[in-house]
């Protein structure tokens, strides 16, 4: 017997037959595709990528549990539920992304309508069903907004128009704004915050780089016994150096030695104390950058940034500030040539110079260090704000097109 004529081959076949119609079938009326919310796997795409490892480690394999302070119990319980609340943001941003775009959610799945067909929460509408054109130019209004005659969003004009519709609105206070626009507050007052004192320590790096480069002009004018410059270069270090520690910036603390040790020459000990009478209470240095601490969700985050770029540019602080020593009346001296040796041998001969340049550059090193810090952290916080503010243009896209879609029902109820 032919084994294609058997009765149960024709049973498979005809079960085959009944499984692609009935496969055909599930696809809604107006679907043009499908696309199904693909879970992401917690310890392949989650631990290490969205959470610190050692968490996982702990929780999964009881490693690294006394890095991160608990039991595998404890990182167990915290890693499922943090991963959760990072699952409930894709999938919320996996809707969002659908609903934009002309589809609608069933279970896990988005299913895109065609072109003539409009998305409803049961699925997807004939546009030609209802009224007939012309009752629907009368009756069914678009709102205003940057709508496609089926409620779908004009691209172009939303990435352009998007904020407008936003709570990223400096009107609004901080408790009325969207969950995302108060976190992308939270992270601009954080950066704000970074900002300020990489300010504070790119003005003080070059402060101190160019006291470095006085303190070589008296160094030079004592080699050369050159009086004139000699008392120049001195008197400028002692103005930098008072002006610095009655602001309170903790600068020039290096040179204090030098200062100390030539007011053993009693003329210079009687030009210091004029020079520290002449040191101005409020200077270039006198910015408290405290000030901006928290602005960004008191007045918005363009008025913070705004008071940021305020500030100036730090190079530029520091070498106006260095700049006014040369304008300031300094006292004048004449230094007998005994006067001058006991300067040379104190400064020269004992290593002051030598000692005092050192700490000077020892002491900018850690703040290269922390401005580099700075740097990254500032990068890092504009990546979190980008995110925020990502999410806050999904939502309101979603609110759009959602308030759109109730609205032109209401009108076709009516």
């Amino acid at each position: 017997m032919n084994k294609f004529s058997s009765p149960q081959y024709k049973k498979l076949i005809f079960l085959g037959v009944v499984c692609l119609l009935l496969l055909a079938g599930c696809k809604g009326k107006g679907v043009s595709r499908s696309e199904s919310f693909i879970k992401p796997d917690i310890k392949d795409d989650f631990c290490g990528v969205e959470i610190n490892f050692q968490y996982c480690k702990c929780a999964f394999h009881d490693e690294y549990c006394d890095a991160i302070g608990m039991d595998q119990k404890e990182a167990n319980k915290y890693v499922q539920s943090e991963y959760k609340k990072w699952l409930d943001e894709k999938f919320e941003a996996f809707i969002t992304t659908c609903v934009i775009q002309n589809a609608y959610i069933e279970n896990d799945t988005c299913n895109y309508c065609e072109d003539g067909y409009t998305a409803s929460e049961d699925g997807c509408v004939d546009d030609s069903e209802g009224l007939d054109e012309e009752e629907e130019d009368e009756e069914t209004k678009l709102p205003d907004g940057p709508y496609n005659e089926d409620c779908t969003l004009k691209q172009d004009e939303y990435d352009r128009d998007w904020k407008k519709y936003s709570d990223i609105d400096e009107r609004l206070d901080y408790d009325e704004r969207s969950y995302e626009a108060q976190n992308a507050l939270v992270a601009y007052d954080a950066m704000i915050d970074l900002m300020a004192e990489g300010f504070e320590l790119e003005r003080d790096i070059e402060l101190e780089t160019q006291m470095q480069g006085v303190l070589g002009e008296y160094r030079e004018a004592l080699v050369q016994n050159i009086k004139t410059n000699l008392l120049k270069s001195f008197w400028r270090l002692s103005w930098i150096t008072y002006s610095t520690i009655q602001n309170a910036k903790g600068l020039g603390s290096s040179y204090s030695t030098l200062l100390t040790t030539g007011a053993t020459v009693e003329t210079v000990g009687a030009g210091l104390k004029v020079v520290q009478g002449l040191t101005p209470a409020n200077s270039a240095l006198a910015i408290d950058t405290r000030e901006l601490s928290g602005k960004a969700k008191s007045v918005g985050a363009n008025v913070a940034l705004e008071a940021i770029d305020s500030l100036g540019d730090p190079i530029k602080v520091a070498t106006e500030f260095v700049k006014s020593s040369t304008l300031a009346a300094l006292p004048s001296a004449d230094l007998t040539p005994a006067e001058i040796n006991i300067l040379r041998d104190q400064h020269l001969t004992k290593g002051v110079i030598d000692d005092v340049l050192k700490a000077s550059i020892e002491a900018n090193a850690p703040r290269q260090a922390r401005l580099a810090e700075i740097e990254t952290q500032v990068a890092q916080y504009q990546q979190e704000i980008d995110s925020w503010e990502s999410k806050e243009k999904e939502r309101v896209a979603a609110s759009l097109v959602d308030s759109c879609k109730t609205l032109m029902k209401q009108t076709k109820d009516n």
